[in-house]
């Protein structure tokens, strides 16, 4: 994992290793000076080095600059480790070989990438909008300066459904099964916005101090108006999964779980959700606020979460945590293997305040 601060270069103060001639003059011209014309000189300081910031605010939204990395890392999905970046335009970008190796190809090459996606098959359930991402790769720098071609995170997901679609019509070449296989992995390891968070724990760049723009990125996973589910959305394996590692008797008859049940939702289900880092249960707390004496909400949490997006990485969110239950005999080996596959971030990475950006 590697990153680069983002500061204009203009922003960079010089340490001073001794006195010289220039600096001992600048001192001497400061204590001739009187209160007022100090104040005045900060000020111009001041203003000079928000202009640099702006500055290089503005040079970011230049429509014909190369974008360059900010953090890049390894994405591992299952036995395969995927390069991927984020830029300093703020996209989460896949090298195109990355794709490549994700599916299982292999040859690791964005050409062979290419050419698979290319085939009569399955180019058929390539629609308009994701050709034209293929056809058109983002450019951008690397922390070496080298140049890479990738795409944005989210068409490794738009690619492993066209292949499932293709799978299932029949439309896959010979040798091309195994592509089927290795996108209904990714598919159940990821939502659509799930692979963003991905790709910002694995470069290090998710931190809490930034939760504004998580939450603006995990907006697609909140509905606004209220949709009562008719089915119950939480498996009756899960409660299973807390009663044994908690050591607790279940009866058969109960009908309410213990108080204490709500917290382990809240820190094990909805926290981690997507690697929203609490970001969609940040929002979820608004939505549905406690209105009751004893902490009680008017609805159920799950009741807000949008049925494109919020549902399915809730249910697969759920497996995963029943499978890790599972597998484990008490509390303890829970919390290590939970946080083995969902890691708490590591990192805090700093970037321009959004507000000296001007629009």
């Amino acid at each position: 994992m590697q990153c680069m601060t983002l500061l204009p270069d203009t922003a960079i103060v010089p340490v001073l290793q001794s006195a010289n001639p220039q600096s001992l003059g600048g001192k001497a011209r400061a204590e001739k000076l009187s209160r007022s014309e100090l104040k005045q000189q900060a000020k111009r300081a001041a203003k000079a080095r928000w202009e640099a910031v702006r500055t290089a605010a503005k040079q970011l939204q230049d429509p014909n600059r190369i974008p360059e990395a900010l953090c890049e890392g390894l994405l591992e999905i299952g036995s395969v480790q995927i390069e991927c970046y984020v830029l300093d335009s703020m996209k989460r970008v896949i090298h195109k070989r990355g794709m490549a190796k994700a599916l299982g190809m292999k040859s690791g090459g964005g050409n062979v990438f290419m050419r698979a996606m290319q085939r009569k098959g399955l180019g058929s359930e390539i629609g308009e909008d994701l050709r034209a991402k293929l056809d058109n790769p983002l450019i951008f720098k690397t922390l070496t300066l080298d140049l890479g071609h990738g795409y944005d995170a989210t068409v490794l997901i738009d690619i492993c459904q066209a292949i499932i679609d293709a799978s299932k019509a029949g439309k896959l070449g010979p040798g091309q099964e195994s592509l089927a296989i290795q996108a209904e992995i990714i598919i159940r390891a990821s939502a659509k916005l799930g692979i963003v968070a991905l790709v910002d724990d694995a470069t290090g760049f998710i931190a809490d101090k930034r939760r504004a723009h998580y939450k603006e990125l995990f907006r697609e996973f909140i509905r606004e108006e209220i949709k009562l589910y008719d089915e119950p959305q939480f498996p009756d394996q899960l409660f299973d999964v807390i009663y044994r590692i908690y050591g607790l008797p279940r009866k058969a008859d109960a009908k309410n779980h213990p108080q204490f049940f709500g917290c382990f939702i809240r820190k094990y289900i909805y926290e981690p959700l997507a690697n929203s880092n609490g970001a969609i249960l940040e929002m979820l707390d608004e939505k549905n606020p406690v209105v009751y004496v004893n902490g009680g909400r008017r609805y159920k949490m799950y009741n807000f979460l949008s049925e494109v997006v919020g549902m399915p990485a809730l249910k697969a969110h759920l497996w995963q945590v029943v499978g890790i239950g599972n597998s484990v005999r008490n509390k303890a080996q829970f919390e290590r293997s939970f946080y083995t596959a969902f890691p708490r971030p590591q990192l805090e990475f700093d970037f321009p305040d959004p507000e000296l950006i001007e629009k």
